[in-house]
């Protein structure tokens, strides 16, 4: 196993986001779990692995998804949202809203604070305020185990 991808600790997002690779040139599995006790609204940009870019986490839900080899992007909790009965449309986010819509097509309102990836070889990640602050984040590295965690 390569030394960049043990014990790293960066503080980062607000659900946890887990990625295991079987090898360097693999796709990742990602599991978002929502530790808040507030429901939450992941968006993912580009999202087409990822539910098509939003979705709805109750407190404790979890959600898997797989991002293919070389995806790079942007994670982000949306918070304070409501939309139509479809719940798919016509909403409002209080943080981190997308066009009025839950499945993003591009970067979130401000304020929000963002996870970023970069799938290669090696991987890369960070958390970034570049987009304001609106939850904390904490991005942990065990033994290719990436996690986002509300503390």
């Amino acid at each position: 196993m390569e030394a960049s991808h043990v014990n790293r600790v960066v503080s980062v997002l607000l659900f946890f986001i887990t990625s295991v690779p079987l090898n360097i040139e693999c796709s990742r599995v990602f599991t978002i779990i929502n530790d808040c006790k507030e429901t939450v609204w992941p968006a993912v940009t580009p999202g087409d692995n990822f539910n098509g870019g939003g979705f709805r986490l109750k407190p404790g839900q979890s959600a898997v998804f797989t991002a293919p080899v070389g995806w790079s992007g942007r994670i982000w909790g949306r918070t304070g949202c409501s939309f139509d009965r479809t719940g798919e449309q016509n909403g409002t986010c209080e943080t981190g809203g997308c066009l009025n819509a839950l499945k993003c097509a591009g970067s979130g309102n401000t304020p929000s604070t963002l996870a970023e990836f970069t799938l290669a070889s090696p991987d890369f990640y960070d958390v970034s305020l570049v987009d304001g602050f609106n939850l904390p984040v904490t991005v942990n590295n065990f033994e290719s185990l990436y996690v986002v965690s509300r503390r």
